[in-house]
């Protein structure tokens, strides 16, 4: 089957999309919630990253420290659910942590002003100004968002396969044409594709397993994954702290040869969308 990831507007009717989807065709919804519960299975550590990120976007120093844990944990998060296939992803642009995925498609859903407004009023019970205002308020901070996070304009649409208007078709028109695009052959799940899903799962589960350790939390360490055995790159270590790490990534079930690379942020892998 395949993986949709769907961006959008700020009451852009995507949660009605959604639901006509997975009625549809059977698709499984996974949200922003979603995969936060899956992060806080870390426990404490991975929690308080979470609950510190959203004050930490007017403070941008604390905010760099908080992105590399949040970005390596949430993307574990994301690509456990893309292990299992057949899946609806929405919410704060979370496609951005991954590479193109063969049996991806990306799409953008925006709808007219007036429409939204509309749509605002009704589920929030306000008049047209507080409607405007929310809408405005809310569409800020998601491209702000995205832009701190990911260094990219979630609005842009290079970064999708398809961008559609709501105002120019039907919820349920717009159903069809996704239901029609995953069931195309080119988008199904191959043996090899999935294989490329469980290197990128095994880099994000080292690189987790160093986030959720207090004594590596610190340390900005990618991985990358060829056959078993695992590359990280980050800064120069101590004898102790390598050991450290060496210890900790071979306890990965997987895991077999470690090689580190010191020298350089692995920020630069996540940037480029690689892993």
């Amino acid at each position: 089957m395949s993986i949709l990831f769907i961006s959008r507007g700020t009451m852009s009717g995507v949660y009605q999309l959604v639901k006509c989807l997975v009625g549809r065709t059977g698709i499984r919804e996974v949200s922003h919630e979603d995969l936060t519960k899956i992060v806080n299975r870390h426990g404490e550590l991975a929690t308080r990253v979470m609950q510190q990120l959203d004050g930490a976007i007017s403070a941008y120093d604390q905010f760099s420290r908080l992105r590399w844990p949040y970005w390596v944990l949430m993307r574990q998060a994301l690509l456990e659910e893309v292990l299992a296939d057949n899946m609806v992803y929405h919410g704060y642009s979370a496609h951005f942590l991954l590479p193109t995925l063969q049996h991806s498609i990306k799409v953008r859903i925006d709808a007219p002003l007036d429409l939204r407004v509309k749509m605002t009023m009704k589920r929030l019970d306000c008049d047209e100004k507080a409607a405007r205002d929310y809408i405005t308020r809310a569409d800020d901070e998601r491209v702000r968002w995205a832009r701190f996070m990911y260094y990219r304009d979630v609005r842009d649409p290079k970064y999708y396969d398809l961008h559609i208007n709501l105002g120019h078709m039907s919820l349920d028109a717009i159903c069809g044409i996704l239901d029609r695009a995953i069931s195309e052959k080119e988008f199904q799940t191959l043996p090899e594709t999935r294989a490329e899903v469980e290197r990128l799962f095994l880099a994000a589960s080292v690189e987790a397993a160093l986030v959720t350790d207090p004594r590596t939390y610190d340390l900005e360490i990618g991985a990358k994954v060829e056959g078993a055995d695992v590359y990280l790159s980050g800064p120069y270590l101590a004898d102790r702290q390598l050991a450290t790490v060496t210890e900790i990534v071979a306890g990965i079930a997987g895991v077999e040869k470690i090689r580190y690379a010191p020298g350089y942020a692995a920020t630069f892998g996540i940037l480029h969308g690689k892993s």
